[in-house]
């Protein structure tokens, strides 16, 4: 093997690897772009999820008062109704 051959093979491995570490820097750097865009989103939707819990909550107290007595009699009061 002669020293011109030689210097082109260890040229080509050099580019090469250079290469892969390029293209695997780039993989890492869009994978780490990619967990923290999924990160902010799953945050946001747990916000939304503690927030549509709350309101569920508040609505279904809601509806257990619309659904009392309580509020029957309320209403029988404000309408003039009044209990023999």
């Amino acid at each position: 093997m002669t020293e011109e051959k030689r210097n082109r093979i260890v040229a080509a491995v050099t580019v090469t690897a250079i290469l892969l570490v390029v293209i695997l820097v780039a993989i890492v750097i869009y994978q780490i772009v990619v967990l923290s865009s999924v990160s902010r989103r799953r945050k946001e939707v747990e916000e939304q999820i503690a927030y549509y819990e709350e309101q569920t909550k508040t609505e279904q107290e809601h509806l257990d008062y619309l659904q009392s007595e309580w509020f029957l009699q309320d209403k029988l009061l404000e309408y003039g109704y009044h209990r023999p």
